[in-house]
């Protein structure tokens, strides 16, 4: 399915991604070093998407197929299969560095919620304690220790829906437009980070998602504790209140001040809802047959619709997103030529990705042969690389004075931003090295 085709594109790009923006983070003429330790965010959570695609892919292709979801529940087990339990357990650690990254960026981004150089310091420190101590609690304590986890999505999620209204709120009260810059970033934020949730919000409101919630439960050889359901049913329910708030947020601002893109956008992920909702409704007869003990095989036009909802929200947005967000908010300065260029790459990296999603959306609808795909995705490249010049100026044109001064916080010592490309480098081999030691010992 496209689905699996897009995780080894997605894993490329967030590496070559996160290498450029880490490179980028500390140069440009005009260096501000919160924004050079925001890049630095940006550009872990990168790297450590890269990583996570990049087991997810190789899981697929030689074990079995992954969903980020029973990652996110704790919901495997270990395979006794060495091989298959390392990728696993690398799977679970990248997922809680991008949990305790996503925390981190809630507290930096737009503003900045503490101060002093003993703020800064402990937050990498938090960083690097977090990704140290919860992998091995994990992997020693069972997966579904993971779902715990949620409430950092809860606590993520209230922080920016929370900077979110109060940027609409002041825009309509005063008519400024700097204050339309926070809460633009804050939903871009929200939609980067828990978008994905977002598309199940009128399944969440129905309760029609307990049916699928129920399947997986009888699924399972033990009851789940009351810890986890608790936590599981509290971390889902923040997606479908931040797509809530933010429909409400922008019809209201779409009335008083007319549409922008990014009122399209979270109309468009409201709308997306519709299609999941009529999905869960269409499966229920394959939900009470998992209930019943015997599961149906969910059919192929349902793996599109999640393809083309949650999917996409994963593979393609977030990465789309997040360049967005460095380049209309000037997190990355633009200006130096060095820059530029790296810059111009990291479009045509973008626009790589969103070409192969096309085709492979073309394909699942269109079963055309791979030689025919490849070639139109092959004109494509050369088109883009003929029109980057073009491209990059148009997409750096974007941002206004307002965005650009929307981020701002406390400063970071040379020294301290180094610290945080080190601890992140440890982190990686880490979990890499703790996945290694628990699956040889049979844990």
């Amino acid at each position: 399915m496209a689905q699996e085709s897009l995780a080894p594109v997605a894993a490329i790009t967030n590496l070559i991604l996160g290498f450029i923006t880490i490179a980028m983070s500390n140069r440009g003429d005009s260096k501000n070093s919160h924004k050079s330790f925001s890049a630095l965010l940006i550009g872990w959570t990168f790297i450590f998407l890269a990583m996570y695609h990049t087991v997810e892919a190789i899981l697929g292709q030689y074990y079995f197929e992954t969903y980020p979801t029973a990652i996110d529940l704790g919901l495997f087990s270990y395979q006794g299969i060495v091989g298959a339990d390392i990728l696993v357990l690398i799977l679970f650690g990248t997922d809680t560095a991008l949990n305790i990254l996503m925390l981190v960026m809630a507290l930096h981004i737009p503003k900045d919620l503490g101060r002093g150089k003993l703020w800064n310091a402990s937050i990498i420190a938090t960083i690097a304690i977090y990704c140290i101590l919860v992998p091995p609690i994990i992997f020693i304590g069972g997966f579904k220790i993971m779902a715990l986890q949620e409430f950092i999505w809860v606590i993520v999620g209230v922080l920016w829906i929370h900077t979110y209204i109060r940027g609409i709120v002041l825009e309509h009260n005063t008519g400024e437009n700097k204050y339309r810059s926070v809460s633009k970033a804050s939903a871009i934020l929200l939609i980067i980070w828990i978008g994905w949730q977002m598309v199940w919000w009128l399944s969440a409101f129905s309760f029609l998602n307990n049916e699928w919630f129920v399947s997986v439960l009888s699924s399972q050889v033990e009851n789940p504790p009351v810890w986890w359901l608790f936590s599981v049913n509290f971390g889902w329910s923040i997606g479908a209140i931040a797509i809530s708030v933010l429909f409400a947020g922008e019809v209201f601002r779409s009335v008083k001040r007319g549409m922008s893109v990014e009122s399209w956008i979270v109309f468009g992920i409201f709308f997306i809802g519709f299609m999941n909702w009529i999905q869960d409704y269409l499966l229920l007869d394959a939900y009470y047959s998992c209930i019943e003990g015997q599961c149906e095989e969910s059919s192929e036009i349902f793996e599109l619709i999640n393809y083309l909802t949650s999917g996409i929200l994963i593979y393609l947005i977030k990465p789309l997103f997040l360049v967005y967000l460095m380049v209309q908010f000037k997190i990355v300065d633009t200006s130096s030529e060095q820059n530029r260029n790296l810059m111009r790459i990291m479009i045509l990296l973008i626009l790589l990705i969103v070409s192969s999603s096309i085709i492979e959306l073309i394909q699942s609808l269109i079963p055309i042969p791979q030689m025919l795909s490849g070639s139109i995705l092959a004109i494509g490249i050369v088109f883009f690389i003929g029109w980057e010049e073009k491209i990059t100026s148009q997409f750096l044109s974007g941002g206004s004075e307002d965005d650009i001064e929307s981020i701002t916080g406390d400063g970071f010592e040379d020294s301290m931003l180094k610290n945080t490309s080190l601890v992140f480098s440890f982190v990686v081999f880490y979990i890499i090295i703790m996945a290694v030691i628990f699956a040889n010992a049979g844990v």
